[in-house]
């Protein structure tokens, strides 16, 4: 009789739904933003600082919020958070990499260069996908299953993007200054990544945890 409880005991625990794993992406991701924002500092990129304090502070208060059990805050600060990815990589892919100078500067790169610019406008597509779709599944009246699916698809294909992105840059022959300032970048979105992917996982867990507690409820008062 004890078996099958023991086989759900030992059943292996998605590492997204341990808390210290959030704790500590969180912890790489503002330690990554801080040394960005230094190089941003250092270069007089007013941008650049103007946009990792905005993303830094919604995402840490997107983590303060979930710990408080504030989970409706954290769902839209987890919104805050895609927006502000998403209106950076707009920016960096439009306004910087594919104007005029930029462009042809990438393109004289080479192979890596060419990679380079098409993985940022990849990537800068898969957040507006991601984004909408955060809307889309967390303020539909039922849920929406084929959204939670495809957002997964786009949250990998991100994912893989942004490794893309970090080989690509280390190979491209610009100063180390610039390199390391984009590197360091993306790492920062990576951790990001990973934060938002761990949160909404634990929320997605307590929900199926409440779900299940009030079917039990229910089963009780009709007994």
């Amino acid at each position: 009789m004890t078996e099958p409880f023991t086989a759900k005991e030992n059943q292996k625990e998605s590492i997204f739904l341990n808390e210290s794993f959030m704790a500590a992406i969180c912890f790489l991701a503002t330690a990554t933003g801080l040394v960005f924002l230094f190089l941003c500092i250092s270069d007089r990129d007013y941008f650049g600082m103007f946009e990792i304090v905005v993303k830094l502070t919604t995402a840490v208060s997107m983590f303060i919020a979930f710990r408080s059990y504030k989970w409706d805050v954290a769902k839209g600060l987890m919104g805050g958070v895609l927006f502000c990815l998403m209106y950076q990589e707009a920016h960096l892919a439009l306004a910087q990499l594919w104007s005029e100078q930029d462009f042809n500067v990438y393109l004289m790169a080479g192979v890596q260069g060419s990679v380079y610019l098409a993985a940022a406008g990849m990537s800068c597509l898969m957040t507006v996908v991601i984004t909408l779709n955060h809307f889309f599944i967390n303020y539909a009246s039922h849920g929406n299953p084929k959204e939670v699916i495809f957002n997964r698809i786009a949250l990998i294909f991100k994912f893989a993007v942004y490794l893309l992105l970090l080989a690509a840059n280390s190979q491209l022959g610009f100063a180390p200054s610039i390199l390391w300032k984009n590197a360091v970048r993306y790492l920062t979105d990576i951790s990001l990544l990973l934060l938002l992917v761990s949160v909404e996982s634990q929320i997605d867990s307590f929900k199926t945890i409440r779900g299940e507690l009030l079917q039990l409820r229910k089963g009780r008062e009709n007994e």
